[in-house]
């Protein structure tokens, strides 16, 4: 009897429509990432004493278990973007030719490193007319 009454109830059951979530409250706020942060704060605290040593252990024993450990304690919406840019925001070609400018002044004032910055400049900008008339 019971076996017919929970077949009964199944047959009832309906999937979710597309978009729409059975839990519309969702997981509590803050669950999940007061869990890490506790978990973090006592691994902190033992880790000097007594998870040192353990953790050394593994992480050169079994390195792909360490990190997947280390791994599962960042929150999975961390999300890293590496952005390398030159100085200046210049493109590559104009940070070539920018070094090739600092090397030639080197080479013709070999005491630049010596002088103000706007004697250094000067002599560039007059060296420039003398090429450029």
């Amino acid at each position: 009897m019971k076996v017919e009454n929970h077949e009964r109830q199944l047959a009832n059951l309906k999937p979710w429509p597309p978009g729409v979530s059975g839990n519309p409250n969702g997981r509590p706020v803050g669950s999940r990432s007061a869990f890490s942060a506790g978990f973090t704060r006592d691994l902190a605290e033992v880790g000097p004493t007594r998870a040192g040593p353990q953790c050394s252990t593994l992480a050169e024993k079994q390195p792909a278990v360490f990190f997947a450990t280390c791994a599962r304690l960042l929150p999975n919406d961390v999300r890293v973007t590496v952005e390398q840019s030159l100085p200046g925001n210049l493109s590559a070609q104009d940070w070539a030719l920018m070094r090739e400018i600092v090397e030639a002044v080197k080479i013709a004032l070999p005491d630049a490193s010596s002088k103000p910055p706007g004697e250094v400049l000067e002599f560039v900008r007059q060296a420039h007319r003398l090429i450029t008339f």
